[in-house]
């Protein structure tokens, strides 16, 4: 009995550090962020910027997140696709960059967060019930309303004679923010004595069309927009080749060789998305998180464009710039 009680001893105190081998705990689930751009991939700047800050913050993709992006690549009508695709997902927290990706992530999912990152008037297009208090699952930043335009034109008025007035402003009609930049521009033209012809780039096909009847004009006007922006390089190409003066919504445009840019440091938008994403990840309510709006404006002009077009650049408007590229 001795004898079977001492062979029996060590498999008995084997059997629980079996069992704890074989129980090991499962890693912990990763919080899951998915990202929506209806703009290109291979150019995803609003994504390189946000994963920046967010890794400021300590979420790095792989290691304390998951993360998952869609992009449309300039193509209308996909949104409704990519947004179902990231719901299917099971994210945390969606991103999402402009209007159109907004509207389609709201009415993919009424419960899971999300966080626009440049939207202008979120109100007027449904996202938010109000900026301050937003309701249901959606919250951001804003971007710069329409009252903008007028800037722009002014920019604009004080590089050309008024015998070079007629002006051209690309447009994408499938994007809601548009109308209300048409709206504007009718508005602040007449006073600065231009006449504005407005040319509708629906998708990324259109663009040598647009780009031939816009040649015929004295000056440009270019938004930002999820068709145009991953174009940027091509339309600012064919300014300098056109000698044709332009204006854009961001300074994403002057640093690639465009003339000027009037509007918001959209690197302040996300990093503000940033922040948000980092508070919902941690457990915050959409509706403690009001819509940012922005408070910073800014003036780049490339003198070097503006001298390769034969333009001077008054040394008042220099001193307005916050960024004189050369």
């Amino acid at each position: 009995m001795k004898r079977r009680a001492l062979l029996a001893t060590p498999l008995l105190a084997a059997a629980p550090a079996t069992r704890g081998a074989l129980a090991q705990p499962r890693p912990a689930r990763l919080p899951r962020l998915g990202m929506i751009s209806a703009a290109s991939a291979d150019d995803p700047v609003a994504f390189v910027h946000l994963r920046r800050y967010l890794a400021a913050l300590g979420w790095r993709h792989g290691e304390t997140l998951h993360i998952e992006e869609r992009h449309g690549n300039g193509e209308p009508g996909v949104s409704p696709r990519l947004a179902a695709e990231i719901v299917a997902t099971q994210p945390d927290v969606i991103v999402v960059t402009g209007s159109t990706e907004a509207r389609a992530a709201q009415q993919a999912t009424r419960r899971i967060p999300i966080v626009f990152l440049q939207v202008v008037d979120p109100v007027a297009l449904g996202l938010v019930a109000s900026l301050a208090r937003p309701g249901g699952n959606v919250t951001g930043a804003a971007a710069s309303g329409q009252m903008l335009w007028g800037k722009r034109l002014e920019l604009l008025a004080e590089l050309l004679p008024p015998e070079r007035r007629r002006l051209a402003v690309l447009t994408n009609p499938t994007n809601p923010a548009h109308a209300r930049n048409l709206t504007d521009i009718a508005e602040q033209a007449p006073r600065l004595e231009f006449s504005a012809r407005v040319l509708p780039l629906a998708r990324p096909s259109d663009m040598p069309a647009v780009l031939a009847e816009a040649a015929r004009e004295h000056a440009m006007l270019v938004p930002h927009d999820f068709i145009l922006f991953p174009a940027r390089r091509r339309v600012v190409a064919f300014a300098a080749e056109a000698r044709l003066p332009a204006v854009y919504e961001n300074r994403f445009s002057p640093e690639v060789g465009g003339m000027a840019s009037y509007g918001a440091d959209l690197r302040e938008n996300y990093r503000q998305g940033a922040q948000y994403v980092d508070r919902l990840l941690r457990g915050a309510r959409v509706e403690d998180l009001p819509v940012v709006q922005p408070n910073r404006v800014e003036l780049v002009i490339n003198m070097a464009a503006v001298t390769a077009l034969g333009l001077n650049a008054p040394p008042m408007l220099l001193a307005r710039a916050e960024e004189v590229i050369e």
